[in-house]
């Protein structure tokens, strides 16, 4: 019998909801109040600062919004790519670039060269892991999890199924990921300024190096078992 390989765990969701969190919150404290995965809060502030003619804002969050939707189109068109597991894992690459070079930066280094880059691998990210089994979820965006969560948990109250009940704790547990990464990221700040992204690269390359550990146990296992 053969063993299959797969890159999409609830634990990884939730891993990757932190990060989204982290970075969120990194890029708000640290690099000009803009948001790294959060688009919706972005659009706010845009509109805000058209208001108040602060261009040089209007600038970095107008900048992460495009290059989050051209990561998303990008992986759209290369979608046949990231059908495939170990495919869809090397897109966590760019993200984990990213705040590996972030972290090297020192603050006298526009945002609008920092953060965009955030909203690119942040967007390919997005569309490469959107789902786990049955589940559709979003690691950025958490008022559409918020929906999900509570649409669940009123869906057991009413039919009293098991499987509601387990899609609103998964749900829980993104929403509570995102904002314990957001008050890691806000807390360990205060100890070391702009290098704390690199807690995500370090993470996120631990997490792959651990994956393709796995993956190579399962492909000498069916080589063994063909």
């Amino acid at each position: 019998m053969k063993r299959e390989f797969h890159s999409r765990t609830k634990a990884f969701a939730c891993l990757l909801t932190m990060c989204a969190g982290f970075s969120d919150a990194y890029t708000f404290i640290c690099r000009g109040g803009t948001l790294a995965a959060g688009q919706t809060g972005n659009v706010v502030f845009l509109s805000v600062g058209l208001i108040g003619q602060q261009i040089s804002d209007v600038e970095v969050k107008l900048a992460t919004m495009l290059a989050f939707m051209l990561g998303i189109f990008l992986m759209t068109v290369l979608r046949r790519l990231i059908d495939n597991s170990v495919w869809r894992l090397s897109t966590l690459v760019p993200f984990i670039l990213t705040t590996l070079v972030t972290g090297f930066l020192p603050a006298s280094v526009k945002n609008v060269f920092i953060v965009p880059f955030f909203g690119l691998s942040l967007g390919i990210v997005a569309t490469s892991f959107g789902e786990v089994g049955s589940y559709a979820y979003n690691h950025s965006f958490m008022t559409g999890n918020l929906k999900k969560t509570m649409v669940a948990y009123g869906n057991f109250v009413r039919d009293r199924e098991m499987k509601f009940l387990w899609e609103a704790i998964f749900m829980t547990c993104l929403i509570g990921s995102f904002v314990c990464g957001a008050i890691f990221s806000t807390y360990l700040i205060q100890f070391y300024g702009l290098e704390t992204i690199w807690l995500v690269s370090i993470i996120l390359t631990i997490f792959l190096i651990y994956r393709a550990i796995q993956y190579f146990e399962v492909f000498h296992f069916n080589r063994r078992h063909e």
